[in-house]
């Protein structure tokens, strides 16, 4: 069974709105370190270009990290595919008669739809994007557990 409810926002975002919902704030969330990741070799020339884009700005909004290097090039990827694919269906349309005789839907629309739906699961269930590590907490060693758990687990 998945997550439910919808995505919780990043704290960082959270914080930065006066948390109006005056819920409180998971401070075990897990905090890796501030810094810009390297951007991918395997990027296409597009790609790399929404990198240079998006990091500035994830930067100024502090919710980029070190962390967030794998997520952010699928996003990147993601973008360089649909403006490609987006082309594409501009030059053809969105339909186009098969072989058979058939009007079809192209097939660029699923495969780019079924990507994004993958990478997006696959980062959340990481703990990859923002807003997946504020669902997480991190307990330190012993301190979170209760004495049973503690002598099961051999602490």
């Amino acid at each position: 069974m998945g997550l439910r409810g919808p995505t919780p926002k990043p704290t960082v975002i959270e914080i930065a709105e006066g948390r109006p919902g005056r819920r409180p704030i998971n401070n075990r969330e897990p905090q890796p370190r501030p810094k810009t990741p390297k951007c991918p070799a395997y990027l296409d020339e597009r790609a790399k270009q929404e990198w240079r884009r998006l990091c500035p700005i994830l930067k100024r909004m502090k919710v980029l990290t070190e962390a967030d290097g794998l997520v952010l090039g699928n996003l990147c990827i993601a973008v360089s595919t649909l403006v490609r694919a987006q082309a594409k269906l501009n030059e053809a349309g969105i339909l186009y008669k098969a072989p058979s005789g058939y009007v079809m839907q192209s097939p660029l629309l699923p495969v780019v739809n079924s990507c994004i739906d993958t990478i997006s699961r696959l980062s959340r269930e990481f703990g990859l994007t923002p807003a997946a590590r504020s669902r997480m907490q991190v307990i330190e060693a012993g301190g979170g557990m209760d004495p049973l758990e503690r002598a099961l687990c051999g602490d």
